[in-house]
């Protein structure tokens, strides 16, 4: 709630953008919510980061990310990606996570 805070008390726009886990679309179990949405995280998919007058701002930083099959192989909604496709999709992941670490202050 601290960032929303920030956000509503940030004089000019502000933009927040939130991960929601879906069980019913992503076919995951109710109870693996949480887990997925820390995974998203933890893996490099959904980074937390914030942006204030042109500086970027990692909320964690991970020296180490988890790979995209921890958070992929929970969901149904990737059940029919290729391993070529997973490791295309890691690739993406890393070399955008290297960049968004080499902006972070």
């Amino acid at each position: 709630m601290a960032k929303v805070k920030k956000g509503i008390e940030t004089p000019g726009p502000a933009y927040i953008h939130i991960l929601s886990v879906c069980p019913t679309g992503w076919r995951c179990p109710t109870d693996l919510a949480v887990r997925i949405g820390r995974l998203a995280v933890e893996t490099g998919i959904f980074p937390l980061y914030e942006v204030e007058n042109g500086e970027y701002k990692l909320s964690f930083k991970f020296p180490q990310l988890r790979p995209i099959t921890d958070y992929m192989k929970l969901q149904g909604r990737f059940r029919h990606l290729s391993q070529k496709t997973i490791k295309e999709i890691q690739h993406r992941v890393d070399k955008e996570y290297t960049k968004l670490v080499e902006k972070a202050v």
